[in-house]
């Protein structure tokens, strides 16, 4: 079996890799001996990312799913990030050798495809106890931080409390992004791709009930009618989560944030650190309309430690009340064919 064979024959392990609303844009296509990573410009949020911050970040978690693959296999990945927005183009990857205990890239890729596959969104709530900031100055440790420019920092409690129903009003605010977020919610197990991809109500830690609730709410008569009775303070408030756990940003200054490279790169580091808090029995939840939101965004830029920093991603972690089931994945495999 070939190089190129192996790595698409573990895409159940890879593919495991996080992304916004679980859109897996990615498309590995195979050439010669080494992949092609594009993305499918249909599973795009044009509306909730226009900038592609989330898009770059999801790929490079993608990238370093597989390097995380390899690394188990005991070979090295190379990757050469050439991101080209308007062909959807985004990487080659190559095989790199076999590791070695000595090489300290790769001894220091120390985390297992066990880890992958248990990872898991937890958007449900937390436990009360705050995660200390020792605690999260070894995670930014055991995720190799140091090198890439990125840091991570504790967002203050009544500072989330203040922005983020904010942020969430902002977001139901616009009927564009109300809409996009409809197609990418499962609401209904009967929903064609329920199995497939998507937001589904037991990943969003809903019951059935609540489910049928909020697809009413959101259907485009029901939104219709709920958004001149206030419906985006309404669904704000609901959607307040009780136990949310702390609260952290990973940063960047403002130049980088404008590279989609180091975006991308952002985003492997960015599974290194969910992965390393989980050593800690700590999940994650990103919580993207902090930054998504301009008022709120402005804040919470201003409340990071240094000059000129720059949230990639703020996302929650505690330790999940209750396990809840893996968000589903993409079965027939997502290759490009020309």
């Amino acid at each position: 079996m070939s190089w190129v064979e192996e790595v698409l024959a573990a895409r159940a392990v890879w593919q495991r890799a996080p992304s916004a609303h679980n859109t897996q844009p990615w498309v590995l296509t195979p050439d010669a001996d080494r992949l092609v990573l594009s993305w499918d410009p249909d599973r795009e949020l044009v509306v909730a990312d226009p900038t592609r911050r989330d898009l770059w970040l999801s790929l490079g978690a993608l990238v370093e799913a597989i390097a995380i693959t390899e690394a188990g296999a005991g070979r090295q990945l190379d990757v050469d990030w050439q991101i080209d927005a308007h062909h959807h183009r985004a990487a080659v990857l190559t095989d790199g050798g076999p590791g070695s205990a000595s090489d300290d890239s790769f001894a220091g890729q120390q985390f297992s495809t066990d880890e992958l596959l248990r990872r898991r969104t937890a958007r449900g709530p937390y436990a009360a106890t705050p995660v200390a900031e020792s605690t999260v100055d070894d995670i930014a440790v055991a995720a190799r931080l140091a090198s890439t420019g990125l840091a991570l920092a504790l967002v203050p409690a009544p500072l989330v409390e203040v922005l983020l129903p904010a942020s969430d009003r902002w977001s139901y605010s616009s009927p564009a992004q109300v809409a996009e977020l409809r197609g990418w919610l499962r609401l209904d197990r009967n929903h064609p791709a329920h199995r497939r991809d998507g937001l589904s109500y037991e990943a969003l830690a809903m019951t059935a009930l609540q489910a049928r609730a909020l697809r009413t709410a959101l259907s485009p008569k029901g939104w219709a009618i709920l958004r001149r009775l206030g419906g985006p303070a309404l669904l704000a408030a609901a959607g307040g989560i009780d136990g949310l756990g702390t609260v952290v940003a990973l940063h960047t200054t403002r130049d980088a944030a404008a590279d989609p490279v180091h975006v991308a790169e952002s985003g492997r580091a960015l599974l290194r650190v969910w992965l390393a808090a989980g050593r800690h029995g700590l999940s994650a939840h990103p919580l993207s309309q902090l930054i998504d939101a301009p008022a709120t965004a402005e804040k919470l830029h201003a409340a990071l430690p240094g000059r000129d920093r720059f949230a990639l991603n703020v996302f929650r972690i505690g330790v999940p009340k209750r396990v809840l089931p893996p968000s589903s994945r993409l079965t027939r495999f997502n290759q490009a064919t020309g």
